[in-house]
C-alpha cells in the first residue's frame, strides 16, 4: 500500500479532494536522485495525476524523466495514418508521440479515455509535456476512478466485479477514415489482423495500491462480454455518466512547460477542445504497463 503522505525532496500540494497534486522543487531536467524519484511516484500513486510547472526540457530528457519508472510504451497505431488521438511521432524519437491541433487539424481526445486500453497491456501512465499553448482555453481534466468505484452501491460493485469489456482500438472514426481512402476495405483488414480487440476486467486491481478502480471507457470499450446490446450499453451509459461527477475530478491549466504525469491505470481524462482555431502541441512519453487483472 502506498506510504503516508510526507515528503522530503520534493512539495507536494493537493489540488483537489481526491485527485491531483502539483510538485515543486525538483528539475525535471536534471538527472533525479533515487530518493526524488521514490517520492514522485509516491505522490502519484497518491494523487494519480501530479503536475510540474516551467520544466523546460529536451525531447531526451523528457525520455530519461520517464525512464525512472518503466519501459517505454511504443503507441501500435502512432504515425500509421490513423490519425485522430494516436498523433505522430517526434522525428528520432519514437517514443514521444506530439498532439498537435490547429485550424486544420484536431486530435480526437475530447471525449474520457485512458490511453490504449485496447492494448493487451496498457500503460502504466503517460508524462504530457505542453510545448505551444493557445491564449486561452486548451485545459485537460482527469477523473479518479477509484472514487467512482467506491462511490458505487454494494450491490452495483457485486454486479460489476466479475464482469469483463471488450477493448477495440479500431474505433468508428478510424474505420471512416480508412473507408474514404481507395484501398480502405484492404488496409482495414490489415490493421485488423495488427490490433484484435481484446478483453480486459471492468473492475480493475491496481497492481501496486491494491485499490479498485473501473476500468472502461466511451472511446475504447465496445461491449460487456455476455450481456446483449442494450444491456452492455444501458450498463456502460451509466458508468460514463457516473464518471462526470465534478468530485472525481481535477481541471488543469496549462502553462508553457508545464508537465502531466497521470497513472493511466486508475484514471480517464479529457482534453477540453475549446481554443479552435488556436494552435495547442503537446509532447506524450508513455509508460509500459501491465494486464489488467
Amino acid at each position: 500500500m502506498v506510504a503516508p503522505d510526507s515528503y522530503s525532496h520534493i512539495l507536494v500540494e493537493p489540488l483537489t479532494g481526491h485527485i491531483g497534486a502539483e510538485i515543486s522543487g525538483v528539475t525535471l531536467a536534471e538527472p533525479l536522485a533515487d530518493p526524488v524519484v521514490d517520492e514522485i511516484n509516491r505522490a502519484l500513486l497518491t494523487h494519480l495525476v501530479v503536475f510540474f510547472r516551467d520544466q523546460e526540457i529536451t525531447p531526451a530528457q523528457h525520455k530519461a524523466f520517464a525512464e525512472n519508472f518503466g519501459d517505454f510504451h511504443i503507441h501500435p497505431l502512432a504515425g500509421g495514418g490513423m490519425g485522430g488521438s494516436a498523433g505522430g511521432v517526434l522525428g528520432d524519437h519514437p517514443e514521444i508521440i506530439v498532439l498537435e491541433s490547429d485550424e486544420t487539424t484536431k486530435i480526437n481526445a475530447d471525449r474520457w479515455h485512458s490511453d490504449v486500453t485496447y492494448d493487451t497491456h496498457p500503460p502504466m501512465g503517460s508524462i504530457l509535456h505542453a510545448k505551444i499553448l493557445p491564449e486561452s482555453g486548451g485545459d485537460t481534466i482527469w477523473v479518479n476512478l477509484y472514487a467512482a468505484y467506491e462511490a458505487l452501491s454494494a450491490h452495483m460493485q457485486r454486479l460489476l466485479d466479475p464482469l469483463v469489456a471488450i477493448h477495440d482500438g479500431i474505433t468508428e472514426s478510424v474505420v471512416a477514415r480508412y473507408m474514404s481512402q481507395s484501398d480502405g476495405p484492404q488496409a482495414l483488414a490489415t490493421l485488423r489482423e495488427q490490433i484484435p480487440p481484446v478483453e480486459h476486467p471492468v473492475v480493475r486491481t491496481h497492481s501496486v495500491t491494491g485499490k479498485k478502480s473501473v476500468f472502461v471507457n466511451e472511446v475504447f470499450t465496445r461491449e460487456i462480454k455476455g450481456m446483449n446490446p442494450p444491456e452492455s450499453r444501458a450498463l456502460l451509459g451509466f458508468l460514463y455518466e457516473h464518471f462526470h461527477s465534478p468530485e472525481f475530478q481535477v481541471r488543469f491549466r496549462w502553462a508553457e512547460n508545464s508537465i502531466a504525469f497521470w497513472d493511466n491505470r486508475c484514471t480517464l481524462h479529457y482534453a477540453v477542445y475549446d481554443h479552435w482555431p488556436q494552435r495547442r502541441r503537446m509532447q506524450r512519453v508513455t509508460i509500459a504497463g501491465e494486464r489488467p487483472r
